[in-house]
Order: C-alpha cells, then structure tokens, then sequence
C-alpha cells in the first residue's frame, strides 16, 4: 500500500509529529512521580522505564492490572470473544467432532444462515514443544464454490483446570480479540476465486488492520461487561474499574509510538542503505538516543533479538499505519450499538469478505469513502490526558 519509501518517511514524519508533545507530557508526569521517590535523579534508564510506567499507573489511577483478572478466567473470555465476532459478522459457531491435531485443540464449524462456511482450530495453551508465541495461520485457503476455509489460532493462554480458572490478565484478552481478528479475516475473507488471494493474502501493510480493529471492541464497557464476571461472584466487571483500567491502558500511548517510531525507522534504515558501510551499533544507538528519552544501555544490541528486523524487513511501518487505519475504521461504527449497527455489515462486505482480491487502498475508500486520516489516531493518541491523570 504505501508504495516508495519516500512515502514511508513521509507517514514516519506524521507519527512523529502526532506523537512529540504527547511523550513530552508523559515524561515530566514520569519524571516528576520518580524523583518524588527517588530524590535527585536525572534521568530514568531503558531498563527501569517499564517499572517506573506500571508504578505510576498504579499511583495515578488506582489501579493494579492484576486486580482484574478474577474477571477474565480463560473459558469465560474464550466465550465472549466467539459471541461478539458471531454477532458483528451475523455468523454462528459450532462445536465440531472434527480431529484437532491434540485433545488440547478446540474445533468449530462457522455457519451463515445454516450454511457451513469455514472451520478453525484453536490451540491456545502452552504445552511441552508447541510454539510459544501467539499468532493466526491459515490451514486450508479457500475457494469459492469449492474448498472451505480452516484457520487456527496458536496461542499460549493459561489454561486453568478443576483447581485453577486460568485467570488471564486484560492485556491478555486484547490479544485474543487481535488474534481473533486475524482468524475471521482469514476465515471470511476464504470465499475468493483464486486460492492465492484467499483470506488474509493481502498487501503485507495491510493485514494488521483487521486484527487491530477487533481490539477497540474490547474497550465498549456495555461489551466487556457481557462476559467479564468475577469467577467465584459472578460479579459484572464494575464501571469504575473499567474506567481506571482504561485509564491507565491509554498512559503510554505517546511513549508506544515513540518506539514504534524508533523500529519502524530502524527497520527502513538498515535495509535501505549500502550494508558495506553498515554500522549496526552505532546507527542503532543514534537513532534511539534521537527518538526516546530514556538512557541508552552501552552494549544494546536489540537489533540481535528484533525478529520482525527479518521477517519484516523494512516494513515494519506496518502496525503503525494499520492503526492509523483500524481506528479510523472503527470510528465509523455506532459507538451505542456496534454489534447491530449496519457499519459491520459493510465492514464485513467491503473488506474482510475481499480477501486479498482487491488492494488494500481500494478496500479502505470502499469502507471510509475517502483516504484514512488521522484524526481518530490523534485522539486515540491523546486519550491518557482527557482527565488530565489523577496524578497532577
């Protein structure tokens, strides 16, 4: 979709812009909370960063991520997640007495008006030799008239047992929403006339944004309620702590793109210049130290472990700029009915059932009706400081 990486430059210009002031603010709100506890400390290094944001999430809205999972035991999450995607894509899902591929594997049959449209497996806790990553795949591609569609989702949830409700944490069910999003991508879009644009085949810069799209569902206090029960009271997942956990997932967007920023320019950098007079360190190390505000670690070497630096090579763009596209997609549906309300039929139509049959830019003016913006972005963007952060 973006097409030169000249454009690519161009949209990293826009993120960094949409993004500086947001980190700026982030930074002196971190800072301030620090030295308060730590007198005199000048700066915070790459390796504390992350306790420091969780300590003032805590701090500044009164709120502990484990303090949720009581409401998120896996079998109840499993079951929302397969009831909102069955109720925006007006398809059902059935249990299956096909084979998985291990008694662990969970099948289903997708049905549209009694009709079987599709299968997928989900595989989605650890155990001994299975990957450990989460991830959507493909099993079978579809053809119209012909092959139906399988997927599965391979993932590494807690599983939980008599003795254990395998509680999950709500960045956790996120994940599974994303994850979630990939599968009905994949099973909906299994419908096209040629098996290698079937289901998820789309441009590379466009396959995160149905995946990040289902995400947003996650953040509708009406649905989330629906299914997040505390396991032992069967307790609704109070509005007040929906509130402070959205809260306090919103602080840290602007330090989010800032490191998307700093991979994303990596990313192109490295592979769009001579590699003979290719320093790895040292343009790894002048770029953080340009794009983030925390210490730089002597002997980083992130680039050794950044495993999307060869699979995706110089496109790693690509998750900022489906988000860019996801929000501005989800910013058309009702927010008082987004399950019933017609912007999932035609979300369903124009893009998912598409496949990869047509570009990536054609299925977003089909949605939107124009190019995407980055309106819906910045106030995602600027979310954590609507209340201004019981902190200040």
């Amino acid at each position: 979709m973006m097409g030169s990486a000249a454009n690519v430059r161009t949209f990293l210009a826009k993120l960094d812009e949409a993004s500086r002031d947001g980190a700026v603010r982030e930074l002196d709100l971190i800072l301030s909370f620090v030295r308060s506890r730590v007198p005199g400390l000048k700066a915070i290094d790459i390796t504390s960063r992350g306790y420091w944001y969780e300590q003032f999430r805590r701090a500044a809205f009164d709120f502990d991520s484990n303090s949720v999972r009581p409401y998120f035991p896996y079998k109840q999450v499993e079951a929302g997640v397969l009831s909102t995607a069955a109720r925006l894509f007006k398809i059902e899902f059935r249990p299956s007495t096909a084979a998985g591929w291990h008694p662990a594997v969970s099948v289903f049959e997708v049905y549209e008006e009694g009709a079987h449209v599709g299968r997928f497996y989900l595989d989605m806790h650890p155990r001994e030799g299975k990957d450990k990553w989460f991830s959507a795949a493909p099993i079978v591609s579809g053809v119209r008239g012909g092959v139906l569609p399988e997927a599965a989702l391979i993932c590494n949830f807690p599983a939980g047992d008599e003795n254990d409700p395998g509680l999950l944490q709500y960045s956790d069910v996120v994940t599974y929403f994303h994850e979630f999003g990939h599968l009905m991508h994949a099973i909906l879009g299994g419908r096209t006339e040629w098996v290698g644009l079937s289901g998820f085949a789309t441009e590379g810069d466009f396959i995160e944004v149905p995946s990040q799209m289902l995400e947003e569902f996650f953040r509708d206090e009406k649905l989330l309620q629906s299914f997040a029960k505390h396991y032992q009271t069967g307790e609704a997942l109070p509005s007040e702590t929906i509130k402070k956990m959205k809260l306090a997932g919103a602080f840290g967007r602007a330090d989010w793109v800032r490191t998307q920023l700093y991979y994303t320019t990596l990313s192109l950098d490295l592979h769009d210049q001579d590699p003979a007079g290719l320093d790895l360190d040292a343009t790894t190390k002048k770029l953080y130290q340009s794009l983030q505000p925390w210490t730089w670690l002597e002997g980083n070497r992130m680039y050794a472990s950044f495993g999307h630096l060869t699979g995706y090579s110089s496109n790693y763009y690509t998750y900022a700029f489906d988000k860019v596209i996801a929000l501005d997609f989800f910013g058309q549906f009702d927010a008082d009915d987004l399950l019933g309300c017609d912007a999932g039929r035609r979300y369903r139509e124009l893009v998912l059932e598409q496949g990869g049959s047509r570009p990536g830019r054609e299925m977003v003016r089909d949605f939107l009706g124009r190019d995407e913006e980055f309106s819906a972005f910045t106030n995602w963007l600027n979310e954590e400081f609507e209340a201004e952060l019981a902190a200040t």
